[in-house]
C-alpha cells in the first residue's frame, strides 16, 4: 500500500490520541510536544521527524521509518517498535519503560533513556557507534551487536 503522504508538515501540539496513520509519509514532519498516545503508526515513515517530547505511550510503530529521528524527552512507556529502523535516532531521556524495541534497528542511536532495564531488546541489532548509558549491558537484555 502507498504512503499517505504528510512530508514536511507541522504538527506541533497537537491532540493525535489513537490517530490512524498506517502506512503515512510524515518524514521531515514535526510533532513536538504532540498528544499520539495510543496512535497507529504501522510501517509509517518518519524519517528525520521531530518528535521530541512527544506522547508515544502505547503507540504502534511496528516497522516503522525512524531513521535519525528526535525522539529527545518523548513518552514512549509500552510503545512498540518491533523491526523498527531507529538507525542514528536520537532517544535521550526518553521513557522506555515497558517498550518493545524486538528486531529493531538501533545502529548509531543515541539510547540514553529512563528504564531500559525494563525494556525488551531482544534480537535488536546495534552497532559500535550506538551510544548506551553507562553500566547498560544491551547484550544481556538480548540485543545482537554487529
Amino acid at each position: 500500500m502507498p504512503y499517505d503522504n504528510l512530508i514536511g508538515v507541522s504538527l506541533d501540539n497537537l491532540n493525535l490520541h489513537r490517530a490512524e496513520l498506517e502506512n503515512t509519509n510524515l518524514s521531515t514532519s514535526s510533532l513536538i510536544d504532540s498528544n499520539l498516545r495510543g496512535a497507529f503508526l504501522y510501517n509509517a515513515s518518519l524519517e528525520r521527524c521531530n518528535l521530541q517530547g512527544t506522547n508515544l505511550i502505547t503507540a504502534d510503530l511496528r516497522k516503522t521509518n525512524l531513521v535519525q529521528a528526535n525522539l529527545k524527552g518523548c513518552l514512549a512507556n509500552f510503545a512498540l517498535f518491533n523491526e523498527a529502523n531507529l538507525e542514528n535516532a536520537n532517544l535521550i531521556d526518553a521513557n522506555v519503560d515497558g517498550t518493545d524495541f524486538q528486531g529493531a534497528v538501533l545502529r548509531g542511536a543515541i539510547m540514553k533513556c529512563y528504564h531500559l532495564d525494563k525494556a525488551n531488546f531482544k534480537n535488536s541489532i546495534f552497532d559500535d557507534k550506538t551510544v548506551w548509558p553507562d553500566n547498560f549491558d544491551a547484550i544481556q537484555k538480548g540485543a545482537i551487536k554487529v
